[in-house]
C-alpha cells in the first residue's frame, strides 16, 4: 500500500513540475507582450503568399486606409467593407477585399 501511495505522490510531483514550467513559459510570453506594448506588426504590402488571403485587424485596416475608428465603422455599416466576425468580440477584414476597395475608390476619383 505504501508503494502505491509513494508512486501516486511521485506522479503528482511530476505533474506539478510540468505545470510550474508551463506557468513560467506563460509568464515569459506575457512579459514579452507587455514589453512590445501590444503593438500591431507592420503590414507587408508585397506578400509572398499572393494566392492566400490574409485577415487584418481593425488597427491594420485603419492604418492602411488612414482612417479612424468611426470611419471604419461607417464603411462597414454602409456595406463598403465586409467585416468577418470570428467570435463575439473579434472582427477581421480580408486583405484582398481591402485592396479591392482601395482600387475601386482610386478608380472613381
Amino acid at each position: 500500500m505504501e508503494t502505491v501511495v509513494r508512486l501516486a505522490i511521485e506522479r503528482m510531483s511530476e505533474e506539478i513540475e510540468k505545470l510550474k514550467a508551463q506557468i513560467r513559459e506563460q509568464q515569459q510570453r506575457i512579459s514579452q507582450l507587455e514589453k512590445t506594448g501590444n503593438r500591431v506588426a507592420p503590414i507587408e504590402t508585397n506578400s509572398s503568399k499572393k494566392n492566400e488571403d490574409e485577415l487584418l485587424t481593425n488597427e491594420q485596416v485603419k492604418q492602411i486606409l488612414s482612417i479612424g475608428k468611426n470611419s471604419l465603422i461607417k464603411l462597414v455599416r454602409d456595406g463598403e467593407l465586409v467585416a468577418i466576425r470570428l467570435n463575439e468580440r473579434t472582427v477581421r477584414f480580408s486583405r484582398a477585399a481591402i485592396m479591392e476597395y482601395i482600387e475601386k475608390k482610386q478608380g472613381s476619383h
